[in-house]
């Protein structure tokens, strides 16, 4: 029987939060993403900032991640099913693959509970 308990994690309510700034062309491990955006919000959280960051594409929220300012990484992650509702909380950052065709990025892959992927494309990109 494992000793530590997992404690139930809620997502930020973002109504206690005020915009931060937003970031167009949104970078994974130095590669930029044409028509990825995030809107990073922030709140103070006793001596601390609580930093959440929503990832979109043409308007459509993609995931979301959030943590302290003072951390290098994520400490939670949801990401968007297709229904809408936002699958997590999860544990540490979003796991995201930029996809490239012929050295340009056409999107990136986001992994679900599923290990479905959802790929949305920049604007101008057509299948």
């Amino acid at each position: 029987m494992p000793l530590t308990s997992v404690m139930p994690v809620a997502m930020p309510d973002l109504a206690n939060f005020s915009l931060h700034k937003i970031i167009y062309d949104v970078d994974f491990d130095d590669v930029p993403v044409p028509g990825l955006c995030a809107a990073f919000y922030r709140c103070p959280d006793g001596d601390r900032i609580l930093s959440v960051g929503i990832y979109m594409s043409d308007g459509v929220e993609l995931f979301r991640a959030w943590g302290y300012v003072d951390e290098a990484h994520c400490s939670y992650h949801a990401v968007s099913c297709a229904d809408g509702s936002l699958d997590g909380p999860h544990i540490g950052c979003p796991d995201v693959e930029v996809l490239t065709e012929d050295e340009t990025v056409v999107g990136i892959a986001v992994s679900t509970r599923d290990r479905e992927y959802f790929i949305p494309l920049p604007r101008g990109v057509l299948r």
